[in-house]
């Protein structure tokens, strides 16, 4: 799970992102929060917005958004849909799914 803050000085805009691990939030790691993670990482290392992603997976952004934060669960089209937008096969993504999940 990712807690985004932003950080201000004079003239400048800087946003950094932590990620926590969901055991010291107290919440288990979901195969969803899992895959959520997985894709925004894929997401953010191709340089794409989340409106970016959607249209090219022909899916709406808040879908995305609701995906990233493991609030819904990906259906297999769409996952193949996502992977061929991000360059990787659905294969790959569901690999680092599982790496994510091992203890």
């Amino acid at each position: 799970m990712h807690f985004t803050f932003a950080q201000y000085t004079w003239k400048t805009f800087r946003i950094q992102t932590v990620t926590l691990l969901p055991s010291i939030l107290g919440k288990t790691l979901t195969a969803e929060i899992a895959f959520g993670q997985v894709l925004r990482e894929a997401r953010r290392a191709r340089g794409l917005s989340q409106e970016a992603l959607a249209a090219e997976a022909s899916v709406e952004r808040n879908y995305i958004s609701l995906l990233e934060l493991g609030r819904n669960s990906v259906s297999i089209r769409v996952l193949f849909q996502l992977a061929a937008a991000l360059g990787v096969s659905a294969s790959e993504l569901m690999r680092r799914v599982e790496r994510q999940l091992k203890p």
